[in-house]
């Protein structure tokens, strides 16, 4: 009997230390991960490096997807300067099958995700109309990059694939930009006629006539349908608008279109909005793609010092609110400054509050928060209809 615990005990050391062994071992290899991304990818929505190892067979697997070749290079080099030999079963995106593909929105509000799950966390909204880079597809999902470059799975049923030739038809095609906040395109030019689909403001159409006081339009997936003239412009028209006349308080009358319009974590369309999702929207109603979250928007656009009395802001400037941890600034909202201190901003819905003490909406938990103030407004180049053209 003793030698039977004897040897139990000893085995049982073995497995300790080959348990501690492994555990050393992966905790190597993530360090190495780490070192690498944190070098080229320190934030994860400015690329795709999903990298992890596996063991099989006792053989060492570099497995996972990425789309940045230079990281994935230099990951492979430190392992082998580590001397550590590996299987590189790394997916390179986008997939051989996707490298001369573009998806096209073909819904007024496609939605999102960060997972290729209809339960996963809502993270974005793509408008109709919105190119699309396709990397992969899995479970009934586009793994897709928006033109403000974030990353994010789409419900394919929402996407339509073109092949290279058919994108650059489509970019060659008049487009018109919708500019109602809601409406329907209509199967006849009739207001009465049975809708083809619903559409809000920002969506883009490619233009086909003209007729009586109706625009026949195109729809991505080849659809077409009727909207009144009085809810769309020419695209091109919209760029020379914005670019000569678009002033400070334009940015607040459009941004006034979507009061009492409902939060919506993710949501970046008159549909529902975050906050980040509300200033993205209305400054791409004047032009500008603004990046997807707070905390990209507040790195754009020129800085404007910020004082107890508000007097070096204008309307439209964007201010950002969170806090300071270990010296570092924290972003987790942003609002556009109206005047003296007033604000409109996404929070439980679009509403008008304001940071000045003397106002009865005066909100002091936002005023303590306040960290900066971003004037986009002549400070950023007019990129959002770049993508919609040749």
């Amino acid at each position: 009997m003793k030698q039977v615990f004897f040897w139990i005990s000893i085995i049982s050391m073995l497995a300790s230390c080959h348990n501690q062994q492994n555990a050393t071992q992966n905790k190597k290899y993530d360090d190495i991960i780490n070192r690498v991304k944190q070098k080229f990818v320190p934030d994860s929505r400015d690329h795709i490096f999903e990298i992890k190892f596996d063991q099989k067979d006792n053989s060492l697997i570099l497995s996972g997807t990425s789309d940045y070749p230079q990281a994935l290079n230099a990951l492979t080099d430190s392992l082998e300067k580590h001397h550590i030999s590996f299987k590189d079963q790394v997916r390179m995106l986008p997939l051989k099958e996707f490298k001369n593909k573009i998806g096209i929105t073909r819904l007024s509000v496609a939605n999102l995700r960060s997972k290729p799950e209809h339960s996963a966390e809502l993270v974005t909204q793509a408008l109709m109309g919105t190119p699309l880079h396709i990397f992969e597809n899995k479970n009934g999902f586009y793994h897709v990059q928006t033109p403000e470059g974030y990353y994010a799975w789409g419900d394919a049923a929402g996407i339509k694939i073109l092949n290279q030739h058919e994108f650059q038809d489509w970019l060659s095609k008049e487009k018109m930009i919708v500019t109602a906040v809601f409406g329907q395109v209509y199967e006849k030019p009739n207001k009465n006629a049975n809708p083809v689909s619903d559409m809000v403001i920002n969506d883009v159409f490619a233009k086909l006539e003209v007729e009586d006081n109706f625009v026949k339009v195109l729809y991505p997936d080849g659809r077409t349908g009727y909207i009144s003239t009085e809810n769309l412009v020419d695209l091109n028209e919209f760029d020379a608008t914005n670019k000569q006349y678009a002033l400070p308080d334009d940015v607040i009358i459009f941004a006034g279109q979507f009061l009492g319009i409902p939060y919506l974590w993710g949501g970046t369309s008159a549909k529902g909005m975050d906050c980040s999702g509300f200033t993205k929207t209305v400054y791409a109603s004047l032009g500008y793609l603004l990046p997807r979250d707070a905390s990209q928007q507040v790195k754009v656009g020129k800085k404007i010092d910020l004082d107890d009395n508000f007097s070096q802001l204008r309307a439209g400037d964007l201010l950002f609110f969170g806090k300071i941890k270990n010296g570092k600034e924290k972003i987790t909202h942003v609002a556009i400054h109206i005047k003296n201190g007033k604000i409109i901003h996404a929070t439980g819905e679009v509403k008008i509050e304001s940071l000045n003490p003397k106002d009865k909406n005066y909100n002091p938990d936002r005023k303590k928060s306040l960290l900066q103030a971003r004037r986009i407004l002549g400070n950023m180049p007019l990129d959002f209809s770049k993508s919609y053209k040749k």
